[in-house]
């Protein structure tokens, strides 16, 4: 299994933009983008990553120590950020058995780089071998797939083809006896819509019918009412003048009224 070369470009230690501590994989131009991104590092954060291009930018802080890292994209997060602690955890080791006061006030005044060489080589090597195994596994999964789907677009052998013979004869079957179950669905369905058509019909002749009927039995009771009606009038009208001329009569004393 070979390892995949060159993951991490660049690692380094820093305290207020000044680096205590770098590693280089060889291209200088590395420091100058490093330095621009220790400068634009982003507070408030315990870890911070950036990808851009096919290169990866993972910043730790930590006790005002900021630890960095510009490794390719192949690699994942987790792994960036597991070097990077383990980074901070030998820095901090290596300046303590250098120091003989505050860790924190003799750290820029220690030499550890001695220490953290092959360290951090030992360090780069693992996170390599991480690399290598990730991308051996996904390159055996997609073998194994393309293998999967090889074997599935063979040809059959000889032995099974009158199997799938007796399979399509039985599908051709089926097929016939869908086909026919169709028609005689689609024949009751039209019969069933022409029962439906003549029901329609027959229910509107009989609700013209109905209204019809219902018609001619309202123009009836109103001319019974009307009649009825008349009838009241006039016989009130009757009394009326019966009740004048009995008055009349009494008044006059019969005919008498109409002699001079």
């Amino acid at each position: 299994m070979g390892l995949i070369k060159n993951t991490v470009h660049y690692c380094c230690v820093s305290r207020d933009n000044q680096i205590l501590y770098s590693y280089n994989g060889g291209d200088q131009t590395n420091e100058s983008l490093a330095a621009l991104c220790l400068e634009k590092s982003p507070p408030f954060h315990n870890w911070y990553f950036e990808t851009i291009g096919k290169r990866r930018f993972g910043f730790l802080f930590g006790d005002g120590f900021v630890y960095f890292a510009i490794v390719d994209e192949v690699l994942k997060r987790s792994s960036v950020l597991k070097f990077l602690e383990h980074l901070r955890d030998e820095f901090k080791k290596a300046a303590r058995n250098n120091s003989r006061g505050s860790f924190t006030a003799m750290i820029g005044s220690i030499n550890v780089e001695d220490q953290l060489v092959p360290v951090v080589a030992r360090l780069i090597a693992s996170l390599e071998r991480v690399a290598a195994e990730s991308t051996n596994n996904e390159l055996k999964s997609n073998l194994g797939e393309q293998s999967e789907v090889s074997n599935s677009t063979k040809a059959p052998l000889l032995g099974r083809s009158s199997k799938q013979e007796k399979k399509k004869g039985k599908d051709h079957v089926i097929s016939l006896r869908g086909i026919e179950v169709e028609e005689h669905r689609k024949s009751n369905d039209r019969e069933n819509r022409t029962d439906v058509s003549a029901g329609a019909g027959a229910g509107t002749s009989l609700e013209k019918e109905c209204v019809s009927s219902r018609g001619r039995s309202v123009t009836q009771s109103f001319e019974w009412k009307w009649r009825r009606l008349v009838q009241i009038v006039l016989a009130i009208d009757a009394a009326i003048c019966l009740t004048l001329f009995g008055i009349w009569l009494a008044i006059c004393r019969g005919i008498e009224c109409t002699r001079s």
